[in-house]
């Protein structure tokens, strides 16, 4: 299979899931923000391009610098210090941080490494952490992708990776409600 194969394939799965993901928000009436990093906005692109998105999705906040995770999402700057933007620590602020802001039942956070360039041994490219943040408590997640099977493409396809990832996880999440 080709790379480009691999990302049609991507966007169609986030599409069908981000169609799931509103449906059932709103049978479930209950609204989600978004946060992202990483993922520069393709979360809550995904969700509003969904017919009715506007009765579940209140808020996106594209927060790539620092400085702006803190004045945006009240990530507290020692956080940042001491774990780094692509931290577990990091993406559940952002999470708590959008949720808040947007008063809303579900926020979701995207922080990582989508490459080709800023890898660390710690956090090497194709690392993200999901930050998921509803009133009864804030998780995150971590992903690994490998995108040596798309490397024509390898920023997009740890990006679109993570935004199906982050979908399948908030249908998880809704589900166990």
């Amino acid at each position: 299979m080709t790379g480009e194969e691999r990302i049609s394939l991507l966007r169609q799965s986030i599409d069908k899931t981000a169609a799931d993901v509103v449906q059932l928000l709103r049978e479930k009436r209950l609204k989600i923000a978004t946060a992202e990093s990483c993922t520069g906005g393709l979360v809550s692109g995904a969700l509003t391009s969904v017919s009715g998105s506007s009765e579940v999705f209140s808020l996106g906040i594209c927060t790539y610098s620092n400085e702006q995770k803190m004045k945006q999402l009240s990530v507290p700057a020692d956080v940042l210090e001491s774990y780094g933007a692509v931290s577990h620590q990091t993406a559940r602020c952002m999470a708590k941080g959008v949720r808040l802001a947007a008063d809303s039942d579900i926020g979701i956070s995207t922080t990582g490494t989508a490459g080709p360039a800023g890898g660390t041994e710690e956090n090497p490219v194709g690392t993200v952490y999901i930050g998921i943040s509803t009133p009864a408590g804030i998780e995150s997640v971590p992903i690994f992708t490998d995108s040596n099977g798309c490397p024509e493409a390898a920023r997009e396809y740890v990006r679109l990776t993570a935004v199906l990832s982050v979908l399948e996880l908030i249908l998880e999440l809704i589900n166990a409600k």
